[in-house]
């Protein structure tokens, strides 16, 4: 083993060791411990650092009997005084080696979802900690890094100093793939076209100028307003139907998709709400009428409806056995029937052999065998 292997397992041991010891709680009340009282009390309301919930200077003021405006200035000293803190920087001293890590790997820049996500891997209560991180980096991580302004997304924060340079010549250069393509991809598809195709002598430059170059275009897709990624861990454009989509039959083609497997429309409904595409929620009985009026979804069991791509036929299933039989073009046995029957159908056995019986249209031939009545 070589040396720089050893140095990157010992920089690894060491980073894993700062995030399973690291307790914003323990933070926070190091930060606020010279705060009286009443200081402690109305901080933790305001952001939340004990229960998930934040108190507005309404409800705080009305708790306490002062006026918003008074709440304010309590809050305004309050962290004027926390700021003072002996000791912080000491205090602060893993998480902030942790963040500008984490964000530097990023091309200088991380959504805070996904930053949060790394930080708080071993978090037992992991909402409120979000809520004690975001107080501790608006207010005592000044130093060291920055919020992004001209950035269209929820949150976004950037090592301070460090300018943004790399993060349109990428996003231009994604964006351009995806409309050629139209169609969804993969990270690793991207960042081989923008390795193998791009023609952009600045692109070009800046590919070799990033130390960790797939984390930087995975983090400024996150960040950027232009792109998601969809159920498949696919990116696309924002505004695509199979990315973002709206109409609730486009979701079930989603839902369908992602399980690859017939479902009955009360659990379609079921993983549409759970996938949270928007705040629309998904009543069993308009996904049922969605899956009735769209002829990409096909019927194929009580309730049960798959996609028509997969090969499944529509109507009842009389209508199955004889275009089976048709397609044969000879005679076929009840086994045979059945296996490719239940190929395009979710039904019973006993369903099909019924159906067989009818002696109207279906003819069983001396060796066992059926074949369609001239």
């Amino acid at each position: 083993m070589n040396d720089s292997n050893i140095l990157d397992k010992i920089i690894k041991s060491q980073e894993e060791e700062k995030k399973a010891s690291l307790n914003p709680q323990e933070l926070v009340n190091f930060i606020l411990k010279d705060l009286n009282q009443r200081e402690r009390e109305i901080i933790n309301a305001r952001y939340g650092l004990e229960n998930i919930e934040t108190k507005t200077l309404e409800a705080i003021g009305k708790k306490y009997e002062i006026t918003r405006e008074r709440v304010r200035q309590i809050e305004k000293n309050a962290l004027k005084k926390a700021i003072k803190t002996n000791g912080l920087e000491e205090k602060m001293a893993d998480l902030v080696s942790l963040v500008v890590k984490y964000i530097h790997q990023g091309g200088y820049l991380r959504l805070e979802e996904s930053l949060f996500d790394d930080i708080l891997e071993n978090s037992q209560e992991e909402n409120v900690d979000e809520n004690r991180l975001r107080f501790i980096f608006k207010y005592f991580l000044n130093d060291y890094i920055e919020s992004v302004d001209i950035i269209h997304t929820e949150r976004a924060w950037k090592v301070k100093d460090k300018n943004l340079e790399h993060y349109t010549p990428i996003i231009e250069g994604v964006k351009n793939i995806l409309e050629k393509k139209d169609e969804p991809l993969h990270l690793s598809e991207i960042i081989k076209i923008l390795e193998q195709e791009v023609i952009d002598e600045k692109l070009s430059v800046i590919i070799k100028d990033i130390e960790n170059w797939e984390e930087a275009v995975k983090s400024y897709l996150q960040v950027s307003k232009y792109f998601k990624k969809n159920l498949f861990d696919k990116w696309g454009l924002t505004h695509w139907r199979l990315i973002s989509p709206k109409r609730m039959r486009d979701k079930i083609y989603l839902i369908l998709q992602k399980y690859k497997d017939p479902m009955h429309f009360k659990i379609i409904a079921e993983k549409i709400n759970l996938e949270k595409f928007d705040n629309k929620l998904a009543h069993p009985a308009t996904i049922h009428n969605e899956l009735i009026l769209d002829d990409r979804f096909v019927l194929i069991g009580r309730g049960i409806y798959a996609l028509k791509d997969w090969g499944y036929q529509p109507g009842i299933i009389v209508d199955v056995v004889k275009q089976v039989i048709a397609e044969a073009g000879a005679p076929l046995t009840k086994e045979e029937i059945t296996k490719e029957v239940l190929k395009r159908r979710q039904v019973k056995e006993g369903s099909i052999n019924l159906v067989l019986a009818d002696k109207n249209i279906f003819e069983a031939l001396e060796d066992g065998s059926y074949k369609l009545k001239d």
